[in-house]
C-alpha cells in the first residue's frame, strides 16, 4: 500500500492553463494533481483526460500522480483565477468568449447533459434547438456575472499602444471606396475595383518599389525547406513517426493519401527551442561558407537541394504549394542573407507561437526592402499581428510599415456631394 504524501503543497505551477481539467505541479515535491473542484465534472465528461496532463511549453504528456487533491487551484485557496484566453478565433471573437471559454464549455455541457437525460426520445432537430438555446442562456449569464462581479480583467493592450511602443511608421492612404465591393476587392484604382492590397502595391510602385504577396504562408515554406533536416532528424530522442492526410490529395479532392514522417513530439513549442538549441545552431552553420559569410547563392543552392526532400514536412505545415515555396525561394534573393537566417532561427525558437501575422506585403527596390501591413478603414489588427509587431520590435528589427486606407467621413462625402450639385 503506497503511503499519503505528507506534502502540504503550498506553491504548485499549472502545467497548462488552457486544458479543461487542469493540471497543477507541487514545486516542493513535484506531485502532479488536479483540483478537487473539478471532480465531479472531469469524472462525468473528461475521464480521458484524468490520466496526464499536458505541459504547455513542451507539449511533453506528465502523468498524474496525486489525483484529485482539495484546496490547489487559484480560487479554491481564494486567489483570483488567472486569466487564460483563447485566441480570437472564427466564433470566439468576443472578450467574454474568449476569457471565460472554460467557464462556457462547463456550463453548457452539464446542462445539455442534464436536458438530454430529461428528453431522452428528442429528435436530433429538438437536441440542436436546445443546446442553442443552452447556449445564450449561459452566455448571458456570463455576460451578467462579469458586469457584476468580473473573474478576469480583459484588458488588453490597444492597437494603438502597440504601434506607439514598436515605433510603427504609417502610410496614410485615401482611395475612393467601391459602391458595391466585391469579395476581397473594396476599393477603386483606375476604374476597376481591387483589394486593399493590390491599391499599396501599385502606391509603392508608382515610388519604384516592387511587391510580392506576403502574409504567412512563404515563411512556413522557408521553414519547411531550410529546416526539415533538423526538424526530422532521427537522432532527436523526441522524435516519433506520425502520420497525416497529404494536403494535397485533400485539396485535389483525391482519395485520401496517409504520409508517414518524422516529428518531435515537443515541435513548434519554446520547449523544443530551448532543447535543441545546440542542434539548431549546428543546423544553421549549414548556412555559411568555411570563411564564417552567409552568401545568398549559397543559401539559394541549399532551398534548391532540400526542395524536394523537405515535401513531407512541408505537407504538415500546409506549405506545400509550389507557388508558395517559389515564394519561399523569392525570400531569400530579396532579404540579406543574416535576415533570413534570423527569421529561420526565430521560427525555430517558437514555430506555433511565431508563425502567424507576418505583414501582407514584402517590397524591394535598389536592394532596400520593407514589410508592409495593409488595412483597411476600420480593419484592426489581429492578436497576431499585434504580436509580430511587437515581436519585430524586439527580436527581429525588420524594416516594416503600417499602410492605412482612410475611408471618407461622412462630412467629406456630403461636401463632396454638394460641390458636385454646384457644379451642375
Amino acid at each position: 500500500m503506497s503511503r499519503p504524501n505528507p506534502c502540504p503543497h503550498e506553491q504548485v505551477s499549472c502545467l497548462n492553463q488552457h486544458e479543461l481539467i487542469r493540471k497543477y505541479r507541487c514545486d516542493a515535491c513535484g506531485e502532479v494533481m488536479m483540483c478537487a473542484c473539478d471532480e465531479n465534472f472531469g469524472r462525468r465528461f473528461l475521464s480521458h483526460q484524468l490520466a496526464q496532463g499536458t505541459e504547455l511549453g513542451t507539449q511533453s504528456r506528465v502523468a498524474v500522480t496525486g489525483g484529485f487533491q482539495p484546496g490547489i487551484c487559484n480560487p479554491c485557496r481564494g486567489k483570483p483565477p488567472t486569466p487564460a484566453p483563447g485566441a480570437a478565433i472564427h466564433g470566439r471573437t468576443s472578450k467574454i468568449k474568449r476569457f471565460y471559454w472554460r467557464e462556457l464549455f462547463f456550463l453548457e455541457t452539464e446542462r445539455f447533459a442534464d436536458w438530454q437525460a430529461d428528453h431522452p426520445d428528442a429528435t436530433p432537430e429538438a437536441a440542436a434547438d436546445a443546446r442553442h438555446q443552452i447556449e445564450r442562456d449561459v452566455l448571458a449569464e456570463i455576460k451578467a456575472l462579469h458586469a457584476r462581479a468580473p473573474l478576469y480583467d480583459t484588458k488588453e493592450t490597444s492597437q494603438a499602444e502597440i504601434l506607439e511602443r514598436a515605433q510603427v511608421p504609417i502610410l496614410s492612404l485615401h482611395p475612393e471606396y467601391a459602391a458595391t465591393p466585391e469579395k476581397g476587392a473594396v476599393v477603386m484604382l483606375e476604374g476597376e475595383i481591387v483589394s486593399p492590397e493590390a491599391f499599396v502595391a501599385d502606391h509603392l510602385a508608382r515610388s519604384g518599389w516592387s511587391s510580392m504577396a506576403l502574409e504567412s504562408v512563404p515563411l512556413h515554406a522557408l521553414f519547411g525547406v531550410m529546416m526539415w533536416l533538423l526538424i526530422q532528424d532521427p537522432a532527436d530522442p523526441k522524435n516519433r513517426i506520425v502520420g497525416f492526410g497529404s494536403r494535397t490529395a485533400y485539396e485535389a479532392r483525391l482519395p485520401n493519401v496517409q504520409i508517414h514522417t518524422h516529428l518531435p513530439e515537443d515541435f513548434g513549442t519554446p520547449g523544443y527551442g530551448r532543447r535543441r538549441k545546440e542542434a539548431i545552431e549546428e543546423h544553421v552553420a549549414f548556412f555559411f561558407h568555411p570563411d564564417g559569410a552567409a552568401d545568398r547563392d549559397h543559401l539559394l543552392w541549399l532551398f534548391d537541394y532540400w526542395r524536394a526532400p523537405s515535401d513531407p514536412l512541408r505537407q504538415y505545415l500546409w506549405a506545400h504549394r509550389d507557388p508558395d515555396v517559389d515564394r519561399a525561394r523569392r525570400l531569400i534573393e530579396i532579404l540579406p542573407p543574416d535576415t533570413v537566417i534570423a527569421i529561420l532561427r526565430y521560427l525555430a525558437d517558437d514555430y506555433w507561437g511565431r508563425y502567424l501575422g507576418w505583414p501582407d506585403l514584402l517590397a524591394a527596390r535598389d536592394g532596400a526592402y520593407q514589410f508592409v501591413e495593409v488595412k483597411s478603414s476600420s480593419d484592426g489588427l489581429s492578436g497576431d499581428q499585434m504580436r509580430w509587431i511587437i515581436d519585430n520590435h524586439e527580436i527581429l528589427g525588420l524594416p516594416f510599415q503600417l499602410a492605412k486606407l482612410h475611408r471618407p467621413s461622412r462630412q467629406v462625402r456630403q461636401t463632396e456631394r454638394d460641390d458636385d450639385a454646384a457644379d451642375d
